[in-house]
């Protein structure tokens, strides 16, 4: 008979992953993963939903983690508001009109929650209790949903497989992806702080934090500052790309063959993940750094993040570390499952109580916005117009 088995899913800028694993009597094993490209979610987000009910139906899955934008106070995906969700994948009407891709996001959770799968929806990091509410005060990014299933990840890595107390880790998990980069602290196995891809350093194609008089300026040129502006002033910038930035991989061909433009987003993107990595120093000292996220398989930006980190790793000691899952699953989606098994009550409920999932329940990543009072200001907006239920 097979162990538990359980499903997590990643919503990346490229593609949407799902992995499922199994528990066994040594730990856990992934048997199944598929990437699905984000278009296709966009224009039919039942594809993403199929393929979660044919893991429910006839693969046994007990549990799904979903993504969950900005993030949901941890409920099951049937008792989840409409107006929660879109709380958690927020865009202004204007926005709306425009059918930003977020949109595929939000209808495939609508979807899951109306179709009675044993899918989760789960917090971002601002709304975790163990982060200080000094820390959260006129913030929203902190890191998203996905960005903690990159934590339960490292942080399984970390006991599973290296032996060390849950209640003593002291890390930091930098996940650099296609468009954002966002880095998470964690002090004694609690989440303590974090940097999301829209409020750290510059991504690949996100700009990260903003200069508040560029903000300014933009929202008195550009009428209704769209969220697509979100995705743009990164490092890839330096390629005037036309459409999709080229991929890690063609920009590390491009800089090997010498070309200075592909040398510098390398160069500029590793230094502004140590900027992430560094900021956090400040309230942890970790032991180790666990990197993830698709430009960390690329071996030039690896040499370049590692010299980049030299502070912390040759003078400070700290790791530099990958999570040695099975498979080639990513990283997000593989600790998401890690989370529907705790969940579920398997072998490792442990990760979402060292979390505080639980604790979250009733919380949206709006809670913590006072400026303008804007956080109440756009929850009401919601609810009025989708019904508190």
């Amino acid at each position: 008979m097979p162990g538990l088995r359980t499903a997590g899913v990643d919503s990346g800028t490229l593609s949407v992953d799902v992995v499922a694993v199994e528990e066994t009597g040594s730990g856990v094993r992934v048997f199944y993963e598929e990437a699905v490209p984000r278009s296709r979610v966009v224009e039919n987000p039942a594809v993403l939903v199929d393929i979660l009910e044919r893991l429910v139906d006839e693969e046994g899955v007990k549990a799904i983690v979903m993504s969950s934008g900005y993030g949901v106070g941890l409920k099951k995906a049937g008792e989840a508001e409409p107006w929660e969700i879109d709380v958690a994948t927020f865009i202004h009407p204007w926005d709306e009109s425009l059918g930003l891709r977020i949109l595929g996001l939000r209808a495939a959770m609508k979807l899951i929650r109306e179709r009675g799968l044993p899918a989760w929806f789960t917090p971002g990091v601002v709304q975790l209790p163990s982060v200080p509410a000094w820390r959260k005060r006129n913030r929203i990014d902190l890191g998203t949903s996905d960005k903690l299933y990159s934590v339960a990840a490292a942080m399984w890595d970390a006991v599973e497989n290296r032996g060390e107390d849950p209640e003593a880790l002291d890390i930091i998990v930098l996940e650099v992806g296609y468009a954002y980069t966002a880095a998470i602290a964690v002090e004694r196995g609690r989440v303590v702080d974090g940097l999301g891809g829209t409020a750290g350093f510059q991504g690949y194609m996100g700009l990260g934090c903003w200069d508040s008089e560029v903000a300014y300026l933009l929202a008195w040129l550009e009428p209704g500052f769209s969220k697509n502006l979100l995705f743009r002033g990164g490092a890839a910038e330096e390629l005037q790309p036309e459409g999709r930035p080229p991929s890690p991989e063609e920009v590390a061909a491009a800089a090997e063959r010498g070309d200075e433009r592909a040398e510098t987003v390398l160069r500029a993107l590793a230094e502004a993940a140590a900027k992430d990595v560094y900021a956090l120093l400040a309230v942890v000292e970790p032991r180790a750094v666990y990197v993830t996220g698709r430009w960390t398989k690329v071996k030039s930006f690896m040499e370049l993040l590692e010299e980049k980190l030299g502070l912390l790793t040759r003078r400070l000691g700290a790791e530099l570390r990958r999570v040695e899952a099975t498979g080639t699953a990513k990283e997000a989606a593989f600790g998401a499952a890690l989370l529907a098994n705790g969940l579920a009550g398997g072998r490792y409920r442990w990760l979402p109580e060292r979390l505080g999932l639980r604790d979250t329940r009733g919380t949206t990543p709006l809670d913590y916005v006072e400026l303008a009072g804007a956080g109440l200001r756009a929850k009401q907006y919601f609810q009025a117009r989708l019904g508190r239920g």
